[in-house]
């Protein structure tokens, strides 16, 4: 597992460094082609273009494969929790990758820049926080009253996460608020991404905050 962790480590390293460096190359000797916006349709294919094509190809195949391995690490370790009857082994240090969120905020210059709206889903990774808490609970045993908590928690994160979507969809109806069909698709994406980070984050979160509760009011008698 270790050694597989590395290995994608550097390969993506290796994926983003041929990248800047295709870019790079691009902007001192390709006339900033395939960097710059174009117009894709009286694009005509040069050797030079080359690198860029490359390299985001690998990109593409490195970020496809990167999440081939996280699915099929999650189902193995759910495969095997299931089996022990115990909660999946996870590092709590993985909740760092929440702050790919932030990632998000560049769909505002994306948009102004090429009219890109895409960068504006990785506020979904805000929810990705919730696996510190769920590395805190790792290994810990489901009991029945484990699995009432978890049922619990997810009901109430559920509810909130409704009620929040369901405030934004009265809101994004209302036409007038933004006078722009274009802010209205943004932000119905930005809510969405947001609504689905809040439900992911708070399902772990409430389950540590009920099971924690529960274990200091029995030790505290």
């Amino acid at each position: 597992m270790k050694k597989t962790t590395k290995m994608m480590i550097g390969c993506g390293i290796a994926c983003v460094l041929l990248l800047l460096l295709s870019v790079w190359y691009s902007v001192q000797f390709n006339d900033s082609r395939l960097v710059a916006p174009m117009d894709f349709g009286t694009y005509a294919f040069r050797v030079q273009d080359l690198p860029m094509i490359l390299s985001c190809a690998l990109v593409c195949l490195y970020a496809l494969a990167l999440a081939v391995t996280v699915i099929s690490n999650v189902i193995k370790n759910r495969r095997q929790a299931a089996k022990k009857n115990v909660t999946r082994t996870l590092n709590p240090k993985l909740g760092l990758l929440g702050l790919l969120g932030f990632l998000g905020f560049a769909g505002f210059w994306t948009y102004g820049y090429n009219g890109s709206v895409f960068p504006f889903a990785f506020f979904l990774f805000f929810g990705f926080f919730g696996f510190y808490y769920e590395g805190k609970m790792a290994g810990t045993f489901m009991d029945e009253r484990f699995r009432e908590n978890a049922v619990r928690a997810r009901l109430k994160a559920s509810n909130i996460a409704f009620s929040m979507l369901l405030i934004s969809l009265v809101v994004l109806c209302r036409g007038r608020l933004f006078q722009n069909l274009e802010y209205t698709l943004i932000a119905a994406i930005i809510m969405l991404s947001l609504v689905l980070a809040l439900w992911i984050f708070l399902a772990e979160y409430l389950l540590y905050r009920y099971d924690h509760d529960e274990q200091a009011e029995d030790g505290g008698e």
